[in-house]
């Protein structure tokens, strides 16, 4: 018996462009692309880690070359890439605030 093929509807190729996974960043660790996933689906935006079993396999024998990839889908790019863009300015420490604390 053979399977019975699932019937998809025929998508426009401007479509499958816009479901087309693009990269919005790269990190040096499989941590900090795991953060970069869960930061993104915070914001609704569904994210991926190339090739993240290869990394889990291998662990912290191979760094990713050039940087584990996060990836999304291109309809979402410009949105993800305006989170990732903002860098929130770390909180200046006076230093007699520091001293207050010590």
């Amino acid at each position: 018996m053979e399977p019975i093929p699932l019937k998809t509807p025929a998508m426009s190729s401007e479509t499958e462009a816009s479901f087309a996974l693009t990269t919005v960043g790269y990190c040096p660790t499989l941590n900090e692309a795991q953060m970069l996933v869960s930061l993104l689906d915070s914001f609704g935006i569904t994210a991926i880690i190339d090739s993240e079993n290869y990394f889990r396999m291998l662990g912290s024998m191979m760094p990713g070359v050039g940087g584990i990839r996060v990836q999304v889908r291109q309809l979402d790019a410009e949105a993800a890439l305006e989170i990732l863009d903002e860098n929130p300015e770390p909180p200046v420490i006076e230093k007699d605030e520091e001293d207050q604390r010590e």
